[in-house]
């Protein structure tokens, strides 16, 4: 009969295995604590979500017993009437004029702003943060509410359009700007100045090579945006198509109404149009 060795210490319990367990222990409350974290954030979701559609008081009844007379207007927009075709062009010019003002003011702006607030090549550090509020602050307000407050500075008319898109087109487009800017690879900046060229030079020959493709795309893309935006414009009393369309509206005129939208349809189409060729020929 053979004697058995009595068992060791290190037989029984090895340190490793205190940790194996301890490390499986841990796992699975942490699995079950991320559980329980999806599962309130889930929650949290839905009651919000219901929460909004209380707040925005939604109800699938009331549209539903609203689409016949939403049929009925839609059957009184035919024949469109062309009377004041005339006039409507040139609102629908306004409109526009609008558009390509405030969006070629925002450039002009938005380039030096972005140079600033890019990490990569700022000369002055220390006003990146403080700019990016600014420009966050610019983004925030909208473009009719920067208009409705400069109506109240410049008078009705297209002028006050201007500058509603102009300020809000600026904090889009420079954070924009800056972060296209801020993308480019060190390697071509690097070279350029170490030739000992000034930051004119280098942003000239090295950054804006780079980045040109990226910044003209940014701004046809929010010119087509400022077009779309400029016709609402014409609420808050900055002229334009807008302006006849909310006439319109209220007038019930649906004969009226039926030319604006076609002219609207057509001159966001064109746009649209015209400024993805563009993209597509510089990409």
């Amino acid at each position: 009969m053979t004697k058995r060795t009595p068992l060791t210490v290190h037989q029984k319990h090895h340190p490793s295995d205190y940790e194996a367990i301890w490390q499986a222990e841990r796992n699975r409350r942490g699995g079950l604590w991320r559980v329980l974290q999806r599962g309130f954030w889930g929650l949290l979701a839905i009651a919000v979500l219901v929460a909004s559609l209380q707040t925005a008081e939604v109800s699938v009844k009331e549209f539903w017993e609203g689409l016949p007379r939403m049929g009925e207007w839609l059957t009184r927009l035919w024949p469109p009437d062309f009377s004041e075709f005339p006039s409507f062009l040139a609102a629908t010019w306004e409109t526009l004029a609008i558009a390509i003002v405030g969006t070629g003011a925002a450039i002009m702006v938005a380039v030096p702003l972005a140079i600033l607030v890019a990490r990569n090549i700022t000369p002055f550090p220390l006003l990146a943060t403080p700019l990016r509020f600014v420009l966050n602050l610019l983004r925030g307000i909208d473009t009719a509410i920067f208009a409705l407050f400069f109506v109240s500075i410049v008078g009705l008319g297209p002028f006050a359009g201007v500058l509603g898109v102009a300020f809000h087109t600026t904090g889009s487009m420079a954070k924009l700007y800056g972060e296209v800017l801020e993308t480019i690879p060190a390697e071509p900046i690097e070279a350029i100045e170490a030739t000992g060229t000034d930051r004119i030079r280098t942003f000239a020959f090295a950054v804006l090579p780079e980045a040109m493709p990226g910044l003209i795309g940014i701004s046809l893309y929010l010119w087509e945006f400022n077009v779309r935006s400029s016709v609402i414009l014409g609420i808050v009393g900055a002229g334009g198509i807008g302006y006849e369309l909310l006439v319109s509206l209220k007038l019930l005129d649906f004969s009226r109404l039926a030319t604006i939208l076609i002219l609207i349809l057509a001159m966001v189409s064109l746009i649209d149009a015209l400024s993805a060729y563009l993209r597509k020929r510089l990409a």
